[in-house]
């Protein structure tokens, strides 16, 4: 299977909320990550590991960044240990 991996940007709760009458969003848990400083790059990265732990190997992303895309895919895939 492949596996969507999406890329929050930032702990708007609005917009969190507002995602989350659209697709599962862990409102309450991103929050918590990003007041605890965690970047948007290391909870999309801890989001792959967790899941290649789980036997995934195919995944996509959604909502990367215009500018940067390369760049920002690299980082994730880098901490992710991918």
């Amino acid at each position: 299977g492949v596996f969507g991996v999406f890329y929050y940007r930032s702990a708007n709760e609005k917009t969190l909320r507002m995602l989350s009458q659209f697709l599962p969003v862990p409102v309450e848990e991103l929050l918590d990550e990003f007041a605890r400083g965690d970047t948007p790059i290391e909870i999309c990265a801890r989001t792959v590991r967790v899941l290649r732990s789980l036997g995934a190997r195919h995944f996509y992303f959604s909502n990367l960044p215009h500018k940067g895309t390369a760049s920002v895919l690299k980082q994730i895939l880098e901490q992710a240990g991918a």
